[in-house]
């Protein structure tokens, strides 16, 4: 087996324009919730199809999280 190459934060990864959220300061609760939502999903499944349990779960908790708060902001929003 391999070493894998550790990741650097100052490099950006190949596909870093396909991942990257649009214009961070111009997103509001909503719009970050729904795209943390989508994206640990993915990457939960990623880990799942690796048997990555553990970091499937955790990224699933983080994905339920992320739901909860966009209810919370859509029942916030029809209140007025």
């Amino acid at each position: 087996m391999s070493k894998s190459s550790r990741y650097s934060p100052n490099v950006p990864t190949p596909n870093q324009e396909e991942t990257a959220p649009p214009n961070r300061a111009s997103m509001s609760t909503r719009e970050t919730a729904q795209y943390i939502s989508e994206f640990s999903a993915e990457l939960s499944y990623l880990a799942r199809e690796t048997k990555l349990d553990l970091l499937a779960y955790l990224l699933d908790m983080a994905r339920l999280e992320a739901v909860r708060t966009l209810q919370a902001v859509d029942r916030d929003s029809m209140k007025g």
